[in-house]
């Protein structure tokens, strides 16, 4: 029999840690280890479970496997922002006037500045606009600058992803339409089409003037492309024995200050506004703030770029924090590290390393016991309830169903042959259970990659039995409730 007071310090010890014997989670244990077996990924799932209530142990299976974790990252990202951005203001773009008007002509020049909005959209530009056209301005003597010094440039979130993946932009101060454009055909007569590439809005649309797409015929890629990084040009060209009779894709922008620059002036002169030059430049002490546009609340920001996993819209949200930490940031690399060693540093682990903020790279990676970790933080929690989403429970049957008051709220993540969900389960909206799942056959994702197809053979296949697994051991740990 336990002293009374040995018993106390085990007490102690479970309550402020989870340590607990393992006789005691053993049984529980192997019914997920178990249930993991037979979903045949024993080997590529590491899991984690814990009670928050207690702090007690429900559930493990390989807590230590490190695994690339996908859009799972974006919650840390989430997180990351709100326990490091301590203003909370929207976010901003800005239009300076630096010059004289006279008669209709601005003798002078504009500038246009940016701090890194991830929503800003092509009817956003009608109010900058209006700004100058309420002057009474015909046309622009001198040039368009824009200032994109807040922030830096980033070209591509990862590099090894295929080149039309409008989930893979570029991204800096100054972005415009997730920095996406509009690429549209319509077959006239065989062999012939009538293509554009536009910044489309509800009530605004004009055509992108610095990227060009050529439609040809070759064996090889779908579309391939290149950049002029001198002239700030894009140029796209396409396998037209692929192309349907008529339809349209979303393409990457890599350039996207130049690029929303480009857009707005455009629309400038689409209103009548005449304005020639378009250059890099900051704005002058001297200048006359014309307009501000802000964007939505943060939180607004973050709950849906969570709900609908937005890649561009999470990696400006990291870039924003970590400018908030080092005014010198010069590089995604750096940003994602300063992420890793806020992630380290909370959760007292070193095991978990971030490429980027959104997930979009398999060399990213943590542990279920590490997510553990970060999920049982006080400030996680408080940051990531308001902004996750409510996940559906299944049934057996694969049918949405409902559990009394339980809810769980958690954030997924999907790449080819990778797969992951974590969060929490809540009772009355109270977190009760903190989890995480993770699942990848690297050996699988290695063999395919050499691929051009958008869908390596297989890989359906694969996620479909992760995310079987995943509703399993989600129903399991409900019923431990």
């Amino acid at each position: 029999m336990l002293s009374k007071r040995k018993f106390i310090t085990l007490t102690t010890l479970t309550a402020f840690t989870g340590i607990i014997p393992l006789g005691a989670v053993a049984k529980v244990t192997n019914i997920f280890t178990s249930l993991i077996k037979k979903s045949g990924f024993e080997k590529n799932t590491s899991f984690m479970a814990i009670d928050l209530r207690s702090n007690m142990l429900i559930g493990r299976h390989n807590e230590k496997l490190k695994l690339p974790i996908a859009s799972v990252t974006k919650m840390v990202t989430a997180s990351y922002y709100l326990n490091n951005n301590y203003t909370f203001a929207p976010f901003k773009t800005e239009l300076f006037l630096d010059g004289i008007i006279k008669d209709d002509v601005l003798l002078g020049d504009l500038y246009f500045k940016g701090y890194g909005d991830p929503t800003l959209k092509t009817d956003d530009l009608s109010l900058f606009i209006d700004s100058v056209k309420n002057l009474g301005i015909t046309k622009i003597e001198g040039k368009l600058f824009y200032d994109n010094s807040y922030l830096p440039d980033v070209n591509y979130i990862n590099k090894n992803q295929l080149p039309q993946y409008a989930y893979n932009p570029g991204m800096g101060a100054i972005n415009l339409n997730e920095n996406r454009i509009l690429f549209k055909w319509n077959r006239v007569e065989k062999g012939k089409y009538n293509i554009s590439l536009t910044a489309p809005g509800l009530k605004n649309s004009t055509k992108v003037t610095n990227i060009t797409m050529d439609l040809e015929n070759y064996k090889g890629p779908v579309y391939n492309y290149k950049i002029d990084k001198n002239e700030l040009t894009e140029s796209w060209s396409v396998n037209k024995r692929i192309l349907s009779r008529k339809g349209s894709r979303w393409l990457p922008v890599r350039e996207s200050s130049y690029y929303t620059a480009e857009v707005f002036r455009q629309l400038l002169i689409d209103r009548g506004i005449e304005i020639r030059h378009l250059e890099r430049g900051v704005v002058p002490k001297k200048s006359k703030l014309l307009c501000t546009h802000y964007s939505d609340k943060n939180i607004s920001i973050l709950k849906n770029a969570l709900k609908y996993s937005k890649n561009m819209v999470t990696e400006s949200i990291g870039l924003a924090a970590s400018r908030t930490i080092s005014s010198n940031l010069y590089d995604l690399d750096q940003s994602a590290l300063l992420m890793t060693r806020w992630f380290r540093m909370i959760t007292g682990k070193q095991n978990s390393l971030f490429l980027n903020h959104s997930g979009l790279s398999a060399g990213s990676f943590s542990t279920s016991e590490d997510f553990r970790r970060f999920l049982m933080q006080e400030k996680v929690q408080k940051s990531l309830l308001p902004v996750l989403k409510l996940t559906p429970i299944y049934t057996s049957k694969g049918k949405v169903s409902s559990v009394g008051n339980i809810t769980v709220k958690a954030k997924s993540g999907t790449m080819h042959y990778i797969r992951g969900l974590a969060g929490y389960i809540c009772k009355e909206d109270k977190p009760i259970l903190a989890f995480s799942i993770f699942s990848a056959d690297l050996r699988k994702r290695k063999e395919n990659s050499s691929s051009n197809f958008e869908r390596p053979r297989g890989s359906s296949a694969w996620l479909s039995r992760a995310v079987i697994q995943e509703r399993q051991i989600i129903r399991k740990l409900i019923g431990q409730v």
